[in-house]
């Protein structure tokens, strides 16, 4: 079977404070993209069998064979699969590429095998895997807390169109975190503000994200494409998660297609053309795909 494994951009997100845990408390309203990658599995005789070029990484330390090593071990189901991962999401970028696969396995294996699992259950072993999981298993727009991992409300977001820029740059997330000062805000003064179920939300108003100017200091090259997404006319724009991909927001395509005509491409960065992800579970609004390289 088939199966399509969106990227994300974190339209928010703020920083509260460091956990007992030693991760840090997050608030992120999270977006499914309707561009990502794609994913094809099998069952197998025995055994996890991954094909994943592009993933810059060994098969045992894929999270896409953690995932299915989990499934297999917590199922108990005989036999074992085979998994292809035709890579388009940049890795280090920030859009959430290898989560999204991991938790695309689970999906696949979870209807493949016949396991009957429920959201719940996947979410909760996505959650094994790694904080940005479980929303691939939810594949909606959701505003979380904790480490990003735990849904809080469900947002309708306004119809908008998104031009990714991803530099050749792989941000240390870790590294990010590390050097951040926290900032001075509550739990409380942040719940006061959080969007509701089922409110709509315009994108732009939102942009918002503590880590973005400790990424800038540490890659200075990552500086300038806010103010490029901006002088082409974006609404807003902003850095995904801990970088480097950085997403401008347009109120139409006409208006995207326009600031793609305007914007210098650099040497090495992708531009991706996108909008949310519609559609089931499974993504049957594939959006254009990556644009072409400076």
């Amino acid at each position: 079977m088939r199966l399509f494994c969106p990227a994300k951009i974190n339209l928010y997100l703020k920083v509260i404070g460091k956990r007992p845990d030693g991760y840090h408390e997050l608030r992120t309203i999270m977006v499914p993209l309707a561009f990502g990658d794609d994913l094809e599995i099998e069952p197998a005789p025995s055994g996890i069998h991954l094909e994943a070029p592009g993933c810059g990484c060994a098969e045992n330390e894929n999270l896409a064979w953690k995932a299915a090593s989990l499934f297999l071990a917590r199922t108990r189901v005989t036999g074992g699969v085979r998994i292809r991962i035709h890579k388009r999401v940049p890795v280090g970028s920030g859009l959430g590429g290898g989560s999204s696969d991991a938790s695309g396995v689970l999906l696949a294996m979870n209807e493949l095998f016949r396991a009957g699992l429920d959201t719940r259950a996947l979410g909760e072993m996505a959650r094994e895997l790694g904080a940005d999981c479980p929303f691939f298993i939810h594949r909606r727009p959701l505003y979380l807390g904790g480490r990003g991992d735990v849904p809080i409300s469900e947002p309708v977001l306004s119809d908008r169109h998104y031009l990714l820029v991803v530099p050749p740059v792989q941000v240390s997330t870790r590294l990010v975190f590390s050097k951040l000062s926290l900032p001075l805000t509550s739990e409380r003064d942040i719940d006061r503000i959080e969007p509701k179920n089922s409110q709509c939300i315009e994108p732009e108003h939102w942009v918002e994200n503590d880590l973005e100017s400790v990424a800038c200091r540490l890659y200075p090259e990552m500086a300038c494409i806010k103010d490029e997404l901006i002088g082409s006319g974006a609404l807003r724009a902003g850095m995904s998660g801990s970088g480097s991909a950085f997403f401008g927001i347009y109120e139409t395509h006409d208006a995207l297609r326009c600031a793609m005509g305007r914007l210098v491409r650099h040497e090495g960065y992708v531009y991706v053309p996108t909008t949310r992800m519609t559609g089931d579970s499974y993504g049957d609004h594939r959006g254009q795909g990556v644009s072409g390289q400076g």
